[in-house]
């Protein structure tokens, strides 16, 4: 059987096979899970659901009442009202949402915009849908979205642009000029904004979260992907949403029934017990480890940038001497670190192999358990090009 030119074109997810490089005890800095569980009430209403039988369908564009939470958590984070009947889709995950979303808005040959870093999993959505990924490059170092290249990556093939925010990998929360930037430009070019929020309430600093859900003259050409699964610490759980509007929410639904009918019906019936207070307050949870993390790798040598949202930290190699791929390799063999090479987040190697990315979601005793067996492989190995 030979696969489609669609499937070949699509590359293995790195990041998914990290851990067949760790050996037996190894500490994962590298994938955003953190160790906390979900709301006690959560869980036990997906176990009452269970009990109760609720096994079979449920409404495909979510439940009433999963919705009604999703739109309270838009106006206590935006402070806009969303019509939970209208305007909002259940997904399996933000990544059916992201797909769906491209779905509904190219058609192959299309282009679609991506920030480059990029989080891995873009590049192959994209292309499944049969569009054409162009990237558009962050300036170094502190990683802002500039006009030129924006504009610069528009062609009269663009449909869409993926934005993320907060961005993974560099911890970028973008602000009101670089959101300004992109509407404008969808606008001028009617094309879609497609906006990756699943770590909008992980902001740092007295930051806030801006997204093109607040900006009344985006809603019209706009969609919102994001995710409960983060915002309660349970991402196997796979409870993603879309927030747009009435007219597209209404295309969003179609191809939703097409893709995977509907989200799983206990899981939503749990969630949906959720909570504001709930709520994942990043911020509080993990801005001393964020903090604690960073300081422990400029420590070591690396290059970093504190991230102002996010999970994840991207710290530069290149003043240590060691390529990114060499040393994530070497520290998951011989020091039972597991971090992330730049590989997944570029195109290109030169780019990707002067940047790692670790995660300090994992918790305080294993990023400094982490920090200090880094401390020690690099004390005691010189660079492969020493």
């Amino acid at each position: 059987m030979k696969p489609s030119l669609r499937a070949q074109a699509v590359a293995p997810m790195e990041l998914a096979g990290l851990q067949r490089l760790a050996r037996s005890g190894s500490l994962d800095i590298a994938l955003g899970i953190p160790p906390g569980d979900p709301p006690a009430a959560v869980v036990d209403a997906a176990v009452s659901a269970l009990r109760q039988g609720r096994h079979q369908y449920a409404d495909t564009s979510g439940l009433p009442e999963l919705r009604a939470v999703i739109a309270a958590d838009a106006l206590r984070t935006h402070g806009v009202v969303v019509d939970p009947d209208t305007e909002i889709t259940v997904t399996v995950g933000a990544t059916e949402a992201l797909l769906t979303s491209l779905l509904a808005v190219t058609d192959p040959g299309d282009e679609v915009l991506l920030l480059e870093p990029y989080f891995e999993l873009y590049p192959g959505v994209v292309e499944l849908t049969g569009a054409v990924p162009r990237f558009v490059r962050l300036r170094a170092p502190d990683w802002r979205l500039t006009e030129d290249a924006l504009t610069g990556a528009l062609s009269p093939r663009t449909r869409a642009v993926v934005l993320n925010t907060p961005h993974n990998p560099t911890g970028r929360v973008f602000d009101a000029e670089e959101l300004d930037l992109v509407m404008n430009v969808c606008q001028e070019q009617g094309i879609v904004c497609i906006t990756d929020e699943v770590y909008d309430c992980t902001v740092f600093d007295g930051r806030r979260h801006l997204s093109p859900l607040a900006m009344p003259r985006a809603r019209s050409n706009s969609v919102i992907v994001g995710s409960l699964s983060k915002k309660m610490q349970m991402t196997g759980w796979r409870i993603g949403y879309c927030i747009a509007d009435p007219e597209m929410t209404t295309v969003l639904r179609r191809i939703h029934e097409h893709t995977t009918v509907g989200t799983n019906h206990p899981l939503q019936y749990g969630a949906s017990a959720l909570q504001a207070s709930d709520v994942l307050d990043g911020r509080l949870l993990f801005q001393e480890q964020r903090d604690e993390l960073v300081a422990g790798l400029s420590a070591l040598g690396f290059t970093v940038s504190p991230p102002e949202g996010g999970w994840f930290v991207f710290a530069g190699t290149e003043a240590l001497g060691w390529s990114a791929r060499a040393l994530s390799r070497r520290l998951a063999e011989s020091a039972g670190v597991l971090v992330a090479p730049g590989s997944p987040f570029f195109q290109r190697q030169e780019d990707s192999d002067r940047w790692i990315r670790t995660t300090f979601v994992r918790g305080a005793e294993t990023t400094r358990k982490a920090l200090d067996r880094m401390a020690a492989f690099l004390a005691a190995e010189d660079p492969p090009s020493r």
